[in-house]
This record gives structure tokens, C-alpha cells and sequence, in this order.
């Protein structure tokens, strides 16, 4: 899921440069945007890296909680826990809306 985030991000990004390249003025919140990504992309390159070493699953598993806590800014942010939750969240409640929505059509169907 957090790749699905960061892929997500980098098309945005990207979207967000050619806005400005084509002379369109950018918000300080798609500025921002525009760093956090590139933030990603920095920070997924050492990570990636350090997962890539020939280490047992436990290993690697060690390894992410020691990044995690000793240096939580080098994950990069598609892959934290606060915005998993929020797609997890956002997931959620679209799939009760969902279901809300064929339940109304079922009964109205069943008036009809």
C-alpha cells in the first residue's frame, strides 16, 4: 500500500511541475508537496538499499524497527503508520458506503 502512496505522490508531483512549468502559480501547500516527495524518493534509495542486504527475515524485520525508532525520518512518509491508517480509514468507510448504497437500492427495489 505504501508504494501504491508513494506512486500516487510522484505522478501528483509531477502534475504539480508541469503546472509551474507552464507558468501557472504553485500554492505553498504543492511546494510542499513538491519537497515531501522528493524527501521520498531520497529516503526510499538508503532504505532500500539496507532492506537489500542478504540478512534473514528476522533481520530485516530488526532492522525496520531499528530505522523506525532510532531514525523514524528516514522512512519515507507513503510507508508510515499515519497515512496507512488514513488509506485503511479512507478504504473502510467507502466499502460501508458502498454497502449502504445497495442496501438502499435493494429495498427500494423491494417497494417497487
Amino acid at each position: 500500500m505504501g508504494s501504491q502512496l508513494l506512486f500516487i505522490d510522484i505522478l501528483d508531483a509531477l502534475g504539480i511541475l508541469m503546472k509551474q512549468l507552464q507558468g501557472h502559480k504553485v500554492t505553498e501547500r504543492e511546494r510542499k508537496k513538491i519537497q515531501r516527495t522528493v524527501s521520498d524518493i531520497a529516503t526510499l534509495i538508503p532504505v532500500t538499499i539496507l532492506m537489500l542486504l542478504p540478512v534473514s527475515a528476522i533481520g530485516h524485520a530488526a532492522m525496520f524497527a531499528a530505522i523506525k525508532r532510532y531514525v523514524p525520518s528516514l522512512i519515507p512518509s507513503p510507508y508510515s503508520s499515519e497515512r496507512l491508517d488514513i488509506v485503511k480509514q479512507l478504504k473502510r468507510t467507502k466499502k460501508m458506503e458502498v454497502q449502504t448504497w445497495s442496501t438502499i437500492e435493494d429495498s427500494s427495489s423491494t417497494i417497487l
